[in-house]
């Protein structure tokens, strides 16, 4: 977006935010956070009349992204939990259709805190032990909400006697059927092998963030002061954020440690302590065989988009090569495995 872009599409978000609230502000500037490809960031900073400044988050539908999701699921998760003990952006707004800014928005106010890569070894060093204490205490904070929390309504999870496992292995599946440009044999091989061996069902459903690890989340020294990206959230098996929070691609230099904090074994402690949810090792390792399939529907996903030129965005061209390579080799690993 060139520059008189953004300064008109921050004219007009002030024009908006000045009539929702009552209240007169001036723009003092507005920059577009690159990184994620599902929604289009900004992070506004306003004048109030007394020339305090606001500081918001923009998040606007673009139309086309690597994730097709709606702006409502990602609000409903961040509505639930304001002022919990998971920490969330103060919701402002919602609008879901284009009548208003030209696409469908959430507002946020804006947290304080930085979003590391999830690529980057050595991102939360030397805080590694604290914050990873808190990032996986968090995530079984998030499996003891109430899903019956009206907030929750329209979010998608199993109809009647549907398996969150087969709802949520058909849907990736399905994406992976829609958008590959050729024959994958070892995403098959896994797949077969995920219908032929299924989990057992598990002893709850919970809400699911669907995206929870390293770079989805602030820290500010050693405390996590915001969980983000809820496009995915939905209704499912806890452990199936488990498995993707602890899938090797988002520690690829040391697999010992998820998301490069703390050892394993220790995570696994502290989430099945904090969740009440016992640990089914074969059950674990299916969802994260199925984070893999998961994974590389979402890299082919982005290479469509890029090829098709529907977007160009490079973090498209970026996923379907690197992280689509680093899936399918942890697919052989683990398929090698459960082989032997």
């Amino acid at each position: 977006m060139a520059l008189n872009e953004e300064v008109g599409l921050g004219l007009e978000f002030l024009n908006y935010y000045s009539d929702l609230t009552k209240k007169k502000f001036t723009l003092k500037e507005i920059n577009r956070v690159f990184g994620g490809a599902s929604k289009e960031t900004y992070k506004v900073k306003l004048f109030d009349a007394n020339k305090e400044e606001v500081n918001l988050i923009y998040r606007r539908s673009q139309k086309s992204s690597l994730i097709e999701t709606d702006q409502l699921t990602e609000y409903s998760a961040y509505l639930a939990f304001q002022d919990s003990s998971v920490p969330v952006p103060r919701t402002i707004a919602i609008e879901e259709t284009s009548d208003k800014l030209g696409a469908p928005f959430i507002i946020m106010e804006e947290l304080k805190g930085l979003a590391a890569s999830p690529f980057d070894s050595s991102a939360y060093s030397p805080f590694e032990e604290a914050i990873g204490k808190k990032f996986w205490k968090i995530l079984a904070e998030i499996t003891l909400k109430d899903i019956s929390d009206p907030a929750f309504t329209n979010l998608d999870g199993p109809k009647d006697n549907e398996k969150p496992w087969k709802r949520e292995l058909d849907h990736w599946v399905k994406v992976i059927n829609s958008d590959s440009i050729g024959v994958e044999p070892i995403l098959e091989a896994a797949i077969r092998h995920l219908y032929k061996k299924p989990p057992q069902d598990s002893s709850r459903k919970c809400l699911v963030h669907g995206d929870y690890r390293n770079g989805n989340f602030l820290t500010e020294g050693e405390d996590i002061t915001g969980i983000l990206d809820w496009e995915m959230a939905h209704i499912g098996d806890p452990l199936e954020d488990l498995a993707w929070a602890l899938s090797p691609i988002w520690s690829w230099e040391d697999h010992s440690k998820p998301a490069y904090l703390i050892d394993r074994e220790e995570a696994l402690r502290i989430w099945s302590r904090s969740s009440q949810i016992e640990i089914d090792k074969e059950d674990l390792s299916w969802w994260e065989l199925f984070s893999c399939v998961k994974g590389l529907a979402i890299w082919i996903s982005a290479g469509h988009e890029f090829t098709s030129g529907d977007n160009t965005d490079p973090i498209n061209l970026f996923s379907a090569w690197i992280p689509g390579d680093i899936h399918t080799e942890i697919i052989l690993n683990t398929l090698e495995k459960e082989l032997n």
